[in-house]
């Protein structure tokens, strides 16, 4: 584990601070930080910042790394999560927001913590990733293609247009359902607390290899969340009388 990623939310005061500390821990110990460019620039000793795998963006900084820090709350967290994707590289999250369910590490125990990995005296949590992919579309161009990476949740939803949206629901190639309304929400278990919850989900434990649908209000009463199976592919084939589909990772 010598190759470390670092992404963090430069934004809190505590980076100033906490960033020149922990990239002299990893030097002390022969670990290779890789961070932005833009987090560099916080850095006024030029030897530490020589030491550093300095990049132009975080979607580097994941690059040909062995383990990721990621500095701020929840969201920082996610963030970091989508840009790792399905490459099973861990994460230790450092909680310096007023959100943290997901960060169990403060500042203050970052020292302990770093000290444990380094001896080999922790465990990994293991989370469900979701992967989507745009096959086509009158939406946006540059979503055909693409490959969206989710620790949380897929939203599909009508955008800022003011009429239903109709989702016909596929899974491993055999129509389930059809829902009209403004949305659906496939979340994982971590991300069942979240917008599904709200959205009338059930509350899944991390553990179980399972993914939920949730309509966002349905335009039927028998339109429910439904749990499926983690090995399950789901295909959507959406349809609105406008182009404007917003998709949220």
């Amino acid at each position: 584990m010598e190759r470390v990623g670092i992404i963090a939310n430069s934004g809190k005061p505590i980076i100033q601070s906490l960033i020149p500390w922990l990239l002299q821990w990893l030097e002390e110990k022969g670990m290779k930080p890789s961070l932005t460019d833009s987090l560099a620039d916080s850095i006024d000793d030029d030897r530490l910042r020589d030491h550093c795998r300095v990049v132009e963006s975080e979607p580097m900084v994941v690059k040909e790394v062995d383990w990721v820090i990621a500095i701020g709350g929840d969201g920082t967290l996610l963030k970091t999560a989508r840009l790792v994707g399905g490459s099973d590289i861990p994460i230790l999250g450092v909680n310096t927001g007023t959100l943290g369910f997901m960060m169990q590490t403060t500042p203050d125990e970052l020292i302990v913590a770093l000290d444990h990995i380094v001896q080999g005296a922790y465990f990994l949590d293991t989370r469900l990733v979701l992967q989507a992919h745009v096959n086509s579309g009158r939406g946006s161009a540059g979503d055909v293609g693409k490959i969206y990476s989710a620790l949380n949740d897929i939203v599909i939803d009508k955008g800022a247009i003011c009429r239903v949206i109709e989702m016909t629901i596929l899974v491993n190639g055999e129509y389930v359902n059809t829902v009209i309304g403004d949305g659906l929400i496939i979340s994982t278990p971590t991300g069942s607390t979240a917008y599904s919850l709200a959205s009338g989900g059930p509350i899944v434990v991390p553990e179980l290899e399972a993914m939920i649908l949730s309509p966002i209000c349905p335009h039927s009463l028998s339109n429910r969340a439904m749990v499926l199976s983690s090995h399950d592919r789901v295909a959507l084939e959406v349809r609105c009388l406008r182009s404007m589909v917003r998709k949220v990772c």
